[in-house]
């Protein structure tokens, strides 16, 4: 069944101009036709009433749990192109929280001032469609660009930067995981194709960050977020 974030008022569901295209048009919504719809991380189950124009009726609400026990806090270096979409796509399926996106010294991906809102809807649309598909009840929040030296903005109980200098056994990345109690707020970084510069690994660490390994092998960037966040993603729902 199709999900839509949505508005929950005197006992209608009220969608975005797009998502009711995509329920007339797109999915050729018919008159008794059910859908899910999710306002304020509440899930409704739904009837569409009328399509001329489109009215829908809230129904009963259903139970669901989906969302990670810990918030996770996802802080990338700009990527080029296609790479980006797809970062912000799967963190969302893989349960994040925020994605902070970072203007890295060696980021060879640039948003300029003028570009950097249509960028960032277009990454928030991406969350959203993602968080539909994989039935989350929550879209990541995703910020303007930071640097570096705007680590302090991020708050966050365990916070870890994946290194290449010290790639070799992730036992230690295990190790942090393992230790995360229920409720504290998870952020790791993860750096652009020619990794952190070592001043940026110092003023990370200045930051509380903690280097971590993600293996013995050099992953390109976007696996690396991948990589991680399966991990984070998977011992949390173990715990």
């Amino acid at each position: 069944m199709q999900r839509y974030f949505g508005n929950i008022q005197d006992g209608f569901a009220y969608l975005s101009e797009d998502d009711q295209f995509h329920v007339v048009k797109v999915m050729r919504g018919k008159v008794n036709d059910q859908i899910e719809v999710v306002s304020d991380e509440k899930l409704f189950l739904c009837d569409i009433i009328s399509l001329k124009p489109l009215k829908i009726r809230v129904g009963k609400e259903i139970s669901t749990n989906v969302e990670l026990t810990n918030d996770v806090v996802l802080i990338v270096s700009l990527l080029k192109g296609e790479k980006m979409d797809l970062v912000i796509q799967k963190a969302t399926e893989l349960g994040v929280e925020e994605i902070v996106l970072l203007k890295a010294e060696r980021s060879i991906a640039k948003i300029n001032k003028v570009d950097e809102e249509v960028k960032l809807n277009r990454y928030r649309r991406i969350a959203k469609e993602a968080a539909e598909q994989c039935k989350r009840i929550r879209i990541p929040l995703i910020y303007q660009v930071i640097d570096i030296n705007q680590l302090d903005k991020i708050n966050a109980d365990v916070k870890m930067i994946a290194y290449e200098g010290m790639a070799g056994t992730s036992a230690n990345f295990k190790n942090k995981i393992n230790k995360i109690k229920k409720g504290e707020r998870l952020a790791v970084m993860i750096g652009p194709e020619g990794g952190f510069s070592p001043k940026e690994v110092e003023i990370a660490s200045e930051n509380g960050y903690r280097k971590i390994s993600l293996g013995r092998r050099i992953l390109r960037a976007e696996t690396a977020c991948f990589y991680a966040l399966s991990v984070i993603a998977y011992t949390l729902e173990l715990n």
